[in-house]
């Protein structure tokens, strides 16, 4: 396990409210945290470089660009095969994918994908189950989805003494 690098309270300040917003300024942030936008700037590269983040992205409402439907499809594959199959998956289907996890329990992978319809999601299954050391394979559509978050920051390293 990586040693344990120590962090102020005005970086986890700083990391909540580019978790919350990732376009905030450094000067809208230092008047926010009284601090200089050089000061936030600095903390923000430190973040940066220790690899606490990682990037800056975008996050797109799927639906509004014709793929409104995400499928949860949990896989069950041949015995030591996963992380094959999962590198497979994101080659065949990369267009749809949202994530892909290998897991534990009665499934290996769970794969997160979007669709624009019924047909797009058959085509999706189709070049899943043509991939080797796929056994089984159970798919759901998302009804609802009541939080999705790309990232937190954890309670835990709100406290005074912070640790990552």
């Amino acid at each position: 396990m990586p040693r344990r690098k120590r962090f102020s309270e005005k970086e986890v300040q700083i990391l909540e409210k580019l978790v919350d917003d990732g376009r905030m300024t450094y000067t809208h942030m230092a008047k926010e945290l009284g601090m200089s936008p050089a000061g936030v700037m600095k903390k923000v590269k430190k973040l940066e470089s220790l690899g606490i983040i990682k990037k800056y992205t975008a996050i797109v409402d799927h639906a509004k660009l014709g793929k409104g439907y995400k499928y949860i499809i949990l896989l069950k594959t041949e015995p030591g095969r996963h992380k094959e199959v999962a590198r497979k998956i994101l080659n065949a289907i990369e267009d749809n994918v949202l994530e892909i996890h290998e897991i534990t329990g009665p499934y290996d992978v769970v794969v997160k994908v979007i669709a624009g319809d019924q047909v797009e999601l058959n085509s999706i299954l189709q070049r899943i189950l043509e991939i080797p050391g796929i056994k089984e394979s159970n798919t759901s559509l998302v009804l609802d989805t009541i939080i999705e978050r790309i990232s937190i920051v954890p309670a835990d390293l709100r406290a005074k003494k912070i640790t990552a």
